[in-house]
Formats: C-alpha cells, structure tokens, sequence
C-alpha cells in the first residue's frame, strides 16, 4: 500500500510598513519589527538567489530560526532596502565578468582568467564536462562557479567582446 504524505510549508510574510532594518554601530544588521520587538544580528538569504535577487528574501535571527520573508525588497522604505542590500551583496559576493582573457586547460581542468567589476581574476572549474558549472539563465545571464564554490555573474554574455562570447559558448 502506498502512502501519500503531505508537505506544508507555512511562510511568514514581514509587513514592508512594519519592519525596520539598520545597522548597528557593529556593522551588524537588525531588524525592528515594532517598538518592544527587535532581533539583532539577523542574516539574509535569497529564496531563488539566480532567478529573483530581489524578492522572497528571508531573515533569520543570529540562530538561524526564520523570523520571516520579505516578498519584495522595493516595498521597504528606503533606508531598509539600502541595508538589507548592503547585506546580502556581502553575503552574495558575485563578481561581475566584463572580459575573459583567457581560458586555458591542464589535466582537464579549465582555468579562467578574466576582468571584472572588482579587478582582474584567475580561477578554476571542475571540469569543462560539468555544465553545471557555467550555467545560461534566461535573457544570456551566466553564472560560473569555480572549484571553491565562488560564483561569477555575467549579465548578458551577448555584451561581452567577441572572443569572450566565444569562449562563453565553448563551455555552455
């Protein structure tokens, strides 16, 4: 006999108007719910990291139990919004690719070396065989991951130069 088991997940959604988010004078972030509720040190995480960085973003207080999820970024008021994402660009240190130099392999290990919004960078993917490692998301956004799990972003690999578009596609 088979059995059917029902998942439920019950989501908390924060109210925009009710939340306030600040940073301490830390350097961490908090959150205010209302006058005698206020979590210090929360943490927050994209639900769909690659597809909606800005909405469903959940925040968790300093043990990591959910708190609640915001359903859109752009509904706080604008001084929450600046330091929820001046958080979570730390926690998503996502270089931006603007030119590969090179690609080069050795033992079957791509190397890439390449300029982006933050200087100049050398790195290493698993293996050209591994797809999963450049990835093509909609509208020609690619994520690589290196072999440390560091995450590139290239907007719109049809921007690149032309020999960095090819080499883009060789390893899709």
């Amino acid at each position: 006999m088979q059995q059917h088991h029902k998942l439920a997940a019950e989501i908390t959604y924060l109210d925009p108007d009710k939340a306030r988010f600040f940073v301490d004078a830390f350097e961490d972030l908090n959150l205010e719910l209302a006058e005698d509720q206020t979590y210090s040190r929360v943490r927050v995480k994209r639900a769909f990291p690659l597809s909606c960085d800005d909405c469903f973003i959940v925040v968790q207080d300093r043990q990591g139990k959910e708190i609640g999820s915001l359903a859109r970024l752009d509904a706080l008021d604008r001084d929450s919004r600046q330091a929820v994402e001046d958080e979570l660009e730390r926690a998503y240190f996502t270089p931006r690719i603007q030119r590969i130099a090179k690609v080069t392999t050795a033992n079957r290990v791509p190397r890439w070396e390449v300029e982006t919004d933050r200087g100049p960078r050398a790195f290493e993917i698993y293996s050209s065989h591994r797809n999963s490692d450049v990835r093509l998301l909609g509208g020609g956004r690619v994520i690589v991951q290196d072999a440390d799990g560091n995450r590139y972003e290239i907007p719109d690999y049809r921007h690149l130069d032309p020999a960095s578009q090819a080499l883009v596609e060789e390893m899709l």
